[in-house]
C-alpha cells in the first residue's frame, strides 16, 4: 500500500527555511534539494542496519531527486530470517509549518480508523501499524511519518513480504515501530539544514572508516573559518584545538555523548530537544568556559564544550573564545548527531 495521502498531498508554497546552515556557513538557498539515487540506497541500508536488524542479502532500488518538490526514494527488501522483508523510504523538503502537512502526522477517529494501531509521538511522528484487510495472519504493516524541524517530510513503511501479491508467513515485520522510528531519526540526522546528504549517513555501507567516532562530526560542523590545529578522539568523545593563523590564539572544542547531570534546560525545542547553555569561570584566570548540553526525546545527550585555551587546564590563549556561543548551539542540536553509535 503506498504511504497515506502522499500523493495527493500538495507542498504548497517553496521551502522559506533557514538561510544559514548553523555552523556550516550559508546555504545553497533554502529550496535546494539534491540527492543521488546510491545516496538514497546507503542511507536506508545503513539506517536499517543502525536500528539492529541485520540485513541478509539485500536488494535495493533508489531515485535521486534535485527538486524540493519531488521526493527522493529508496526501498529495500531482506531476508529477515524468516522470508523476505520490505522497506520504503520517501524524503522530500517541506516548509515544517504548512497546515497541509498537518493531517499526515495526526492519527484518525479510532471509529472507521483504517488503523489497528495509531500514535502521534514527539518530533512530530505518527506511527502507524495495520493487517492489509484486517485479515488476522495477513500481511502486516507498519508506517512512520515524520515532519522534521530541518525541512523534510519523512515517510517509511514496512510489510513482512518482499510486494504486493507475495506470499507472507504471518510474522511481525522484524523493523518493528520503535526500531522503524530509529531508522526516521537516522534518515533526518542523515540531511542537513542545506538540502543536501551528508558523508555519514550516505557512507556506502560497511567503507565507514570510523564507525561510532564523534571526531569526524565535530569537525564537519566547524565554522568554515576556523583551522583546525591538533584533534583527537574516541568513539565517546572527541576534541580539536583551532587557531586564530594572525595571532596564534588557540580554544579548545570538545564534544562527549552524555549531558550534565545538572543542567538547566533554558529551552525545548519543537522536535523535544532540551538545550542548556552556559557560560562560567575556567580553571586559570581570564579563562572562558562555554558549554552546551542537548538532550533529545530518544535519549540521545551531547554535551559540546569551549576554552579560550589549548586544553581545559591551561592557560588563557587569547581573551575571547574563537567561536561563538551560537555556532556551539548549533554544533550541539546538529541532526547529524543521530547517525552516531
Amino acid at each position: 500500500m503506498a504511504l497515506v495521502a502522499t500523493s495527493a498531498l500538495y507542498l504548497g508554497d517553496a521551502f522559506r527555511g533557514d538561510t544559514t546552515d548553523g555552523a556550516s556557513g550559508p546555504v545553497t538557498g533554502s529550496r535546494h534539494f539534491k540527492v543521488t539515487a546510491e545516496q538514497m540506497k546507503n542511507i536506508l541500508q545503513n539506517g536499517v542496519e543502525r536500528a539492529g536488524v541485520a540485513v541478509g542479502h539485500p536488494k535495493l532500488k533508489g531515485s535521486g531527486s534535485s527538486d524540493p518538490s519531488t521526493a527522493a526514494k529508496a526501498t529495500i527488501v531482506y531476508d529477515d530470517g524468516f522470508g523476505d522483508a520490505h522497506v520504503s523510504l520517501s524524503v522530500r523538503r517541506v516548509q515544517p509549518a504548512d497546515p497541509k502537512l498537518k493531517k499526515l502526522i495526526t492519527c484518525p477517529p479510532v471509529k472507521g480508523s483504517p488503523y489497528e494501531e495509531c500514535t502521534v509521538q514527539p518530533g512530530n511522528r505518527a506511527v502507524k501499524g495495520y493487517t492489509e484487510a484486517g485479515k488476522a495472519g495477513g500481511i502486516k504493516k507498519w508506517e512512520v511519518t515524520m515532519v522534521s524541524t530541518s525541512g523534510y517530510l519523512i515517510e517509511l513503511a514496512t510489510n513482512n513480504v518482499q510486494g504486493p501479491g507475495d506470499a507472507h508467513s504471518g510474522h511481525n515485520p522484524r523493523l518493528n515501530p520503535g526500531k522503524l522510528r530509529h531508522l526516521a531519526l537516522f534518515v533526518e540526522g542523515s540531511f542537513t539544514t542545506a538540502g543536501e546528504p551528508n558523508i555519514f549517513g550516505s557512507a556506502k555501507p560497511g567503507s565507514r572508516p570510523e564507525p561510532g567516532n564523534m571526531l569526524p562530526i565535530l569537525k564537519s560542523l566547524l565554522p568554515k573559518r576556523l583551522k583546525v590545529y591538533s584533534e583527537a578522539g574516541t568513539g565517546a568523545d572527541g576534541h580539536v584545538v583551532v587557531i586564530d593563523g594572525n595571532t596564534g590564539d588557540r580554544t579548545y572544542i570538545e564534544v562527549v555523548a552524555t549531558a550534565a547531570e545538572d543542567a538547566a534546560w533554558t529551552e525545548t525545542r519543537p522536535d523535544g530537544m532540551k538545550v542548556a547553555a552556559v557560560k562560567k569561570p575556567g580553571a586559570y584566570p581570564g579563562v572562558q568556559h562555554w558549554q552546551v548540553d542537548t538532550f533529545r526525546p530518544n535519549g540521545l545527550s551531547i554535551q559540546v564544550s569551549a576554552y579560550n585555551a589549548p586544553t581545559p587546564k591551561s592557560l588563557k590563549s587569547g581573551t575571547q573564545l574563537l567561536i561563538t556561543m551560537e555556532e556551539l548551539k548549533a554544533i550541539a542540536t546538529a541532526p547529524v548527531w543521530l547517525t552516531a553509535r
